[in-house]
C-alpha cells in the first residue's frame, strides 16, 4: 500500500508527513515556498507495511505531476490531498482534485491548520467522501486520520534492509543529484542549472553485485557564518551536516571547471573530519576538451598538497555522462566499503605498536620513559584504536601523527578514516 501526499505549496504536507511516518530525520519545514522539491518516502507509523510519499507543492494544473513524481505514480494506491483551512476559497483545489481523478486512485482530503478544531468548512463541492480536519502545529486530529488508515491491509512487507549507506556532499551545482540518478538508474532527484535545487536530503537505493546501498543526496553546502539563522539555507546546512558520521561512505564532489576552490576546501575539510570513508570525485571531466589529462593531474596534485596529512583520500575523476565511469565508481565504492567489515586483531595491532615504538620512541617526559603498553581496536565505524600508555595525556602531536601515518602504511589502509585514542587505564590482560 502506497500513499502520496499532494497539495498547494505551504499547506502543511511535509508537517503531516513528519507526524504520520517513522522517519528518523524529519524533512525540513520552512515558510519559503517550494521548500520540498523532491519526493521523500517513509513508513507509516501505525502500519509498517504502508509507504507514505511527500511531494513538492503543486503550483498549477500544468505542474500537477512533476517529472520526478511521475516515476512513482503507478505504485500509488491513495492520494492524500492537503488544503489550508484558512484559504478564502478552494476553487483551485477543486480543479486539481478533478485532475487527480483521472488517475483512478482513491482520494482523501486533509483540511490542515484548523487550530481550534472547528471543522466548520463546507467542502461538499469537492465531491470527496473522506475528509479529515487536523492541525499539524497543534497535533490535533492526527490520531483519527491514522486510525482511518489502519483499516488498510498491505499485501507485502515494506521493511527495507540495506547493507551499506552512502552520502553525496559538495557545493551547489557540482552534480550530486545527477550522480544520484545515474547510480540508482532513473531520475530520482530533480536536476537543474539553477542553484539550490535540492533543499532537503533525497534518499534512494540501488543493488550492485549482491549488496544493497542506500544513498542520500544532500543540499549544496555554503559557509555557515554567511547564513541567516532564520533562513532556509541555515536549516538545510544544519541537516546536511547532522548525517555525515551516520553514513558508511561519503562522496564529496567538485566541479573540474571550478577546481578545488576555497569554499570546496573548507567544506571538504569538514566532511573529511566526520567521515568513516571518503571518496573525492572530480566531476564533469567531459567539459574539458583540451589537455584533459594534464588538468586532472594538476588538480589531483593540488588536492593532495592541501591535505598532505590525510592518508585516506581516494580521488576519482569522472563524468556522469559516461556509463563506464559510473560502473567504475560503483566498483570503487564496493571495494572500499567492504573494508568496514574487516577487524584488525589485537595481536596484529600490538605487533605494529612494538615495531613502531622500537623504530622511533617518544621523547622522555619529565625524565621518564614513555611506555606504550597495549593497543586494541575499539570500534569499526569509524575505525578506532585505543593505546594504553603511562603518559596518555602528554603524547605530543607530532608523535600522534607519526603513529597515525605509520598505521595507515603498515596495514595498507587506503580509504578508512582512523582515530587513535590514548588511555592511562591498566592493560586488561595483565
Amino acid at each position: 500500500m502506497n500513499i502520496l501526499i499532494l497539495g498547494m505549496p505551504n499547506v502543511g504536507k511535509t508537517s503531516l508527513y513528519n507526524l504520520i511516518t517513522n522517519k528518523n530525520n524529519n524533512n525540513i519545514i520552512h515558510d519559503t515556498i517550494g521548500t520540498t522539491r523532491d519526493w521523500h518516502v517513509a513508513l507509516l507509523k501505525s502500519n509498517s507495511n504502508i509507504d507514505v510519499y511527500d511531494t513538492p507543492g503543486i503550483i498549477n494544473k500544468k505542474n500537477l505531476v512533476t517529472k520526478s513524481v511521475s516515476n512513482i505514480i503507478k505504485k500509488i494506491d491513495i492520494f492524500v490531498y492537503v488544503i489550508d483551512y484558512k484559504a478564502e476559497n478552494y476553487f483551485t483545489d477543486k480543479e486539481l482534485i478533478n485532475e487527480l481523478r483521472k488517475f483512478n486512485k482513491e482520494i482523501l482530503v486533509i483540511i490542515n491548520k484548523d487550530d481550534n478544531f472547528k471543522q466548520d468548512k463546507n467542502i461538499d463541492n469537492l465531491g470527496i467522501k473522506n475528509v479529515f480536519f487536523i492541525s499539524c502545529s497543534h497535533n490535533i486530529g492526527i490520531d483519527g486520520f491514522l486510525d482511518f488508515l489502519s483499516k488498510y491491509e498491505a499485501k507485502e512487507n515494506k521493511s527495507k534492509n540495506y547493507d551499506f549507506s552512502l552520502g553525496l556532499f559538495g557545493k551547489t551545482n557540482v552534480g550530486k543529484s545527477t550522480l544520484l540518478n545515474k547510480l540508482v538508474g532513473y531520475e530520482r532527484s530533480i536536476v537543474s542549472n539553477q542553484p539550490k535545487t535540492t533543499t532537503d536530503i533525497v534518499s534512494s537505493s540501488y543493488i550492485f553485485k549482491g549488496n544493497t546501498y542506500s544513498i542520500r543526496d544532500t543540499a549544496g553546502l555554503i559557509k555557515k557564518n554567511k547564513i541567516d539563522k532564520n533562513s532556509l539555507d541555515f536549516y538545510v546546512t544544519k541537516k546536511t551536516l547532522s548525517i555525515i558520521n551516520e553514513i558508511n561512505l561519503n562522496i564529496f564532489l567538485i566541479d573540474i571547471e571550478q577546481g578545488f576552490d576555497t569554499q570546496s576546501k573548507k567544506i571538504f575539510n569538514l566532511i573529511y573530519k566526520k567521515s568513516n570513508i571518503l571518496l573525492l570525485i572530480i566531476n564533469k571531466i567531459d567539459l574539458i576538451k583540451k589537455n584533459k589529462k594534464k588538468i586532472i593531474n594538476e588538480l589531483i596534485k593540488d588536492i593532495n598538497y592541501e591535505f598532505s596529512q590525510s592518508k585516506n583520500i581516494i580521488i576519482i575523476p569522472i563524468s556522469t555522462h559516461y556509463k563506464k565511469d559510473i560502473i567504475f565508481l560503483k566498483n570503487k565504492i564496493r571495494e572500499n566499503i567492504l573494508e568496514l567489515n574487516k577487524n584488525i586483531s589485537t595481536s596484529q595491532i600490538n605487533k605494529w605498536l612494538n615495531h613502531v615504538v622500537e623504530n622511533n620512541s617518544h621523547p622522555r617526559i619529565n625524565g621518564k620513559e614513555v611506555k606504550f603498553k597495549y593497543g586494541t581496536q575499539v570500534s569499526k565505524n569509524p575505525l578506532t584504536i585505543k593505546i594504553f600508555s603511562n603518559f596518555s595525556k602528554e603524547i605530543s602531536n607530532s608523535y600522534k601523527r607519526y603513529l597515525l601515518n605509520n598505521f595507515y602504511n603498515f596495514f595498507r589502509i587506503k580509504s578508512r578514516n582512523l582515530k587513535i585514542l590514548f588511555s592511562k587505564s591498566k592493560n586488561p590482560y595483565h
